[in-house]
């Protein structure tokens, strides 16, 4: 199920607890405030979205189908604000907020992410309904009515794997995220056990990683740190880079940029 309702300065979306779905919402969410004049590569507010729904779907409803997700989305003068609610019982925010995962762990970071890149962060007292406000350079006043377009439903091309000088590189064939991490975490188990020498990924083709995402790359770090290795990430863009350093893995991980 999913659902999506224009309204005067806004937009509001429903869908079932999938993280198929959850795609679908970052992409129309996306294509809404894009179409408003706004400027920039849309990385916070992708980045803020994806986690907050990351949030409903996985922990809220706990990745039940039959439960549902929530977002509306208005827009004012260069500000974008996101709702985000969930069916599940709510949880303890406070002490969340208050518990800040160590590099290493390889989860606990979305409400890290959520607390140091959205503008403002307000939770109901249940804890199962968040908003987020963040700043968006260029947006226009309230929101003219979203078209009813098709969603871009092109495959995506395959992951790249070679030998260069010794190395196993890795090419990710997009963003590395929630609803991918299955599929990548087996070519990486694969690697992992045919590979010899250092592993490097190459992010050239993604523009962004979930905190789901970053904990796939840290358990990669931690087996390679076991072997005595290291992780190397290339040709990584500006606004990853300081999410990475934002989370502290700069100092494991080894960044080259873009």
């Amino acid at each position: 199920m999913f659902e999506i309702q224009s309204f005067p300065g806004g937009l509001g979306l429903r869908f079932s607890a999938t993280l198929a779905l959850l795609d679908r919402a970052v992409a129309e969410t996306v294509r809404f405030i894009q179409a408003q004049n706004a400027s920039g590569s849309l990385f916070d507010v992708k980045l803020l979205l994806r986690e907050a729904l990351l949030n409903a779907v996985l922990h809220g409803n706990r990745g039940d189908p039959l439960l549902e997700v929530g977002l509306e989305v208005r827009t004012a003068a260069g500000r974008v604000t996101m709702i985000v609610t969930d069916q599940g019982p709510g949880f303890d925010w406070r002490s969340g907020l208050s518990n800040l995962a160590p590099p290493e762990a390889t989860s606990g970071r979305g409400l890290t992410i959520l607390t140091l890149y959205a503008d403002d962060v307000r939770y109901n007292a249940a804890g199962n309904q968040v908003t987020l406000t963040k700043a968006v350079a260029g947006l226009r006043g309230p929101a003219t009515a979203h078209g009813d377009g098709e969603t871009d439903t092109r495959s995506t091309p395959m992951h790249d794997i070679r030998s260069e000088d010794g190395q196993t590189i890795l090419c990710p064939a997009g963003d590395i995220v929630a609803s991918v991490a299955d599929e990548l975490r087996g070519r990486l188990k694969e690697i992992l056990q045919a590979a010899e020498g250092p592993l490097v990924i190459d992010l050239a083709r993604v523009e962004l990683i979930d905190s789901v995402g970053i904990g796939l790359l840290i358990a990669v770090h931690n087996t390679l740190g076991k072997k005595g290795g290291r992780l190397a990430l290339r040709n990584v863009n500006a606004d990853l880079a300081s999410l990475l350093r934002t989370m502290r893995l700069d100092k494991h991980f080894q960044v080259q940029t873009a």
